[in-house]
């Protein structure tokens, strides 16, 4: 075996570390984001891109918090981990109003949300009615989740006088999550994020 055969083999070695390296890192990061931000707890704005990818070219310049109108986006706060100032939204404490333009869209200049045709494009998540908790379904007069609906008719609709949610269309804004708190102690909606 000559010199370079074994420069060839040593440079092999390095390369083939490098790559097992980097993908256990790889591995690891993605399970500590999902530890990190455990799914259902938040959702992310309109516009966000897949959680890995969004960590990642987020730089936590909270220009989508500062031009939220609702003042629905918030800042991630946890103990120490990757997610930290990301921008968030808790449905149940202030939903997203799917604003005229969207502006926390248009003021992400790092990519981490893309811009969206219409408001029906956004898929932030989906509503889930609980029907043992919901008013309507217990023959209670109860239309609050169906009349504040921005999509009224398309994403929540009315079967019956008893609200049903088309998850094709829904776009997981939270504002029917957020009124059914205001008027149900147990709230029969929960919006879960999207993916």
């Amino acid at each position: 075996m000559g010199d370079s055969d074994k420069i060839v083999d040593r440079r092999q070695f390095f390369k083939d570390l490098f790559y097992y390296v980097g993908n256990k890192a790889a591995d690891y990061t993605s399970k500590k984001i999902d530890r990190i931000m455990p799914k259902g707890d938040y959702l992310r704005p309109p516009g966000a891109i897949e959680e890995t990818e969004f960590l990642s070219l987020c730089t936590r310049c909270d220009e989508c918090i500062m031009v939220c109108p609702a003042k629905a986006i918030k800042r991630y706060e946890g103990f120490m981990d990757v997610a930290i100032g990301t921008p968030v939204i808790k449905p149940k404490e202030s939903p997203c109003v799917l604003c005229n333009g969207l502006l926390c869209i248009e003021a992400c200049k790092d990519g981490a949300l893309k811009p969206v045709d219409t408001v029906t494009q956004v898929k932030m998540g989906i509503a889930r009615i609980n029907k043992s908790q919901c008013f309507a379904w217990d023959d209670q007069d109860c239309h609050l989740c169906y009349i504040k609906c921005p999509l009224q008719d398309e994403a929540l609709y009315q079967e019956d006088g008893k609200p049903v949610i088309n998850e094709e269309k829904c776009v997981g804004c939270g504002i029917c999550e957020y009124v059914c708190s205001t008027i149900n102690s147990t709230c029969a909606i929960k919006t879960l994020p999207q993916g």
